[in-house]
């Protein structure tokens, strides 16, 4: 449990205490440490209270986080120190600016990114004297009596949590939800090619499925993994280039975005791998291999729709080397073109 109370410097600003005090609550909730805001009639007051006061105030609290900002015209500079209760020690502190905008609450969520490394210790500790307590407050005549194997399995049911909130792993020493890591996505999109390319093809389709493992990068996120898909290719003239119209693409994906505590994300992502030519050959001579090596690279926006559920939408370069002997002569086209857009549907794990 953990108590806030914001403290503005310099000229207040009722918005900023509002929206920055709701986010830092949010940010905390979703770290699995649950967090209690003074009511509003009493926040003028504890802004300008001593901190035996504040630690007074937080008794029924393990921590105590003080949420400090000045601002500029432009401009929002975001403190925060965490107080343990018990002892009133100073056990954490950080720090981040940002430009006044729409998006001002983000500034919370890279300091509470470098708050909990540094709170995860104590956090353990609070957890364990909270058991320890909840233990000795119970009678031995209220001690069960059956065997500890049948008392296991008697156990009630802990209480359902409110739509929307999970449940907090019980498995992680600190008691933190645990990180979803794992991103899985699907979608689909177009490709246009740079230039004409005869009888060939005009415009291609494309399904594609990723698997990549997410981790973060200070205040960005950086995502790696595999893909695969199917693209198809339309020729310029019906029954013409029957040789080349299905490909099954395979390779690496790296990603590097934008705080993910935000709903609206940017990212640029880079692909490299092969497409297998998976067309009927019969027909062609002098060919030299069935492998082309791909590669596509581009921005995106993301959207989450839930913690776990989301929309991305990308635009990609795409690059592919056409390979095939011609007279004893290797010779290598390129196919150039653009995903245009790829929508992704993704779920996190």
């Amino acid at each position: 449990m953990a108590l806030i109370v914001p403290r503005p410097g310099g000229e207040q600003h009722a918005a900023f205490q509002k929206v920055l005090t709701a986010a830092l609550g949010i940010e905390l909730a979703r770290a699995g440490l649950a967090a209690r805001i003074p009511e509003e009639a009493l926040l003028a007051a504890l802004a300008a209270a001593p901190l035996e006061r504040l630690l007074k105030e937080a008794t029924d609290a393990d921590f105590l986080f003080l949420e400090r900002y000045t601002s500029t015209e432009e401009t929002i500079h975001l403190e925060v120190e965490v107080w343990r209760v018990k002892g009133g020690e100073r056990i954490a502190s950080a720090s981040a600016s940002r430009r006044i905008d729409l998006r001002l609450d983000e500034v919370v969520g890279p300091v509470v990114e470098e708050l909990l490394p540094q709170i995860r210790p104590h956090l353990a500790e609070a957890v364990q004297e909270r058991q320890r307590l909840a233990e000795a407050q119970v009678p031995p005549a209220e001690a069960p009596e059956a065997p500890a194997a049948q008392a296991s399995q008697e156990q009630a049911e802990p209480e359902p949590l409110p739509a929307g909130q999970e449940r907090p792993d019980r498995a992680s020493p600190a008691g933190l939800a645990p990180e979803r890591r794992l991103e899985i996505g699907a979608g689909g999109g177009t490709f246009f090619p740079m230039a004409e390319l005869g009888p060939l093809f005009r415009f291609g389709y494309l399904a594609e499925l990723y698997l990549e493992h997410r981790s973060h990068l200070g205040s960005a996120a950086l995502a790696y993994g595999v893909y695969t898909g199917y693209a198809g290719l339309l020729p310029a003239e019906q029954d013409t280039a029957s040789y080349f119209g299905s490909l099954i693409p395979v390779g690496l994906s790296l990603r590097l975005g934008t705080s993910e505590r935000s709903r609206l994300g940017m990212h640029v992502r880079i692909q490299a791998g092969a497409a297998l030519n998976a067309s009927p050959q019969d027909k062609v001579v002098q060919r030299l291999t069935r492998v082309l090596p791909q590669a596509k690279a581009g921005a995106g926006l993301s959207l989450a729709l839930a913690p776990r559920l989301g929309l991305s939408l990308d635009f990609l370069y795409e690059l592919l080397l056409y390979m095939y002997m011609q007279n004893g002569t290797l010779v290598v086209e390129p196919i150039m073109g653009f995903n245009v857009p790829v929508l992704f549907f993704y779920i996190r794990l």
